[in-house]
């Protein structure tokens, strides 16, 4: 399975849980995971966008890995189809073969109730 698709995106967000989309700036850890996300806008009269840059990192020992997930929402004016936001995962460092094991692991746990 490669990292760079939707389900694995959407697996990994499940399984973190970003919070709430008001803040522009958040930390918080899940699952062994440190999770920082960083949103940055632009609104003008034409056109607004909005990046979020959410960067995970796992630091045990044999299974380090980083990698960002990039979230980008267009708006137009004049447009009244619903805006869609596409998202790209791209590893920093370590192996997808780690973050894949880390997200089935954590993914079960949450399912069955257990904590991060």
């Amino acid at each position: 399975m490669r990292l760079n698709n939707a389900r694995v995106i959407a697996d990994i967000e499940y399984v973190i849980e970003p919070p709430s989309q008001a803040a522009d700036f958040a930390t918080w850890s899940a699952f062994g995971v440190s999770c920082q996300r960083d949103r940055h806008r632009y609104g003008g009269q034409d056109y607004a966008f909005q990046f979020d840059v959410m960067q995970l990192h796992h630091g045990a020992a044999r299974r380090r890995w980083r990698l960002v997930v990039i979230s980008e929402l267009w708006r137009f004016k004049d447009v009244r189809a619903e805006p869609r936001t596409s998202k790209s995962l791209r590893m920093l460092s370590g192996k997808a073969g780690d973050v894949l094991a880390w997200m089935r692991e954590s993914r079960e746990l949450k399912l069955k109730g257990g904590g991060s």
